[in-house]
């Protein structure tokens, strides 16, 4: 080989290095913008019901304070069939101690309300308190019982940890059904949204 055709064949090699190193911008998908939607306190849940379709369910949503009884906050029955999937989702309020919440169940039939907030503080700091709250998915199980809760999102508030000195909200990326996951332990106020079999 003579000199010329090495050289050649060297800067064909740095030209594809310096090709396969650039960095090019593709158009944004919708996937794209969930992280987005999520930081702004826009979360969405989806549910393979295609099983259940034309079955009648009730959607429940319970309030748990810690040291006090479950209470049923919905003042209303409605009795929904469920179609392919079933969505429950999370936008934030116009302030800070209330969320809103949708069961969607079909592109014309759904419903939503106005979730009620509990600040935290911290215990040396009572002045400043904060309304910080995140969902999580229940584990779902392989059978459900008529008329008995079948729970599928948490919505539950931080928590003050005096030991890390901050709020937190860590733990279980899925909550058993029984609430005997450890995260919900700590949290001192959340919802349970699901749906009870007709």
């Amino acid at each position: 080989m003579n000199k010329k055709t090495i050289i050649t064949t060297l800067l064909a090699l740095v030209a594809m290095a310096g090709q396969a190193q650039k960095i090019k911008m593709n158009e944004p998908s919708f996937s794209d913008y969930l992280p987005l939607l999520n930081a702004k306190g826009y979360m969405a849940y989806s549910f393979d019901t295609k099983k259940f379709k034309g079955v009648e369910v009730e959607p429940v949503v319970m309030e748990y304070v810690k040291g006090e009884e479950p209470k049923e906050v919905l003042n209303f029955n409605v009795i929904m069939s469920l179609d392919k999937k079933l969505v429950i989702g999370f936008r934030p309020s116009d302030n800070d101690s209330t969320a809103n919440y949708l069961f969607h169940f079909s592109e014309n039939r759904g419903f939503g309300g106005r979730l009620n907030l509990k600040p935290i503080f911290a215990p040396e700091n009572p002045e400043d308190r904060w309304f910080i709250y995140e969902s999580r998915p229940f584990e779902l199980v392989g059978s459900f019982e008529k008329g008995k809760l079948i729970p599928l999102v948490l919505y539950g508030s931080y928590w003050y940890d005096s030991a890390a000195g901050g709020c937190r909200f860590c733990g279980d990326s899925e909550i058993k059904p029984d609430l005997s996951s450890d995260i919900v332990k700590y949290i001192p106020h959340y919802y349970v949204l699901g749906i009870k079999i007709k």
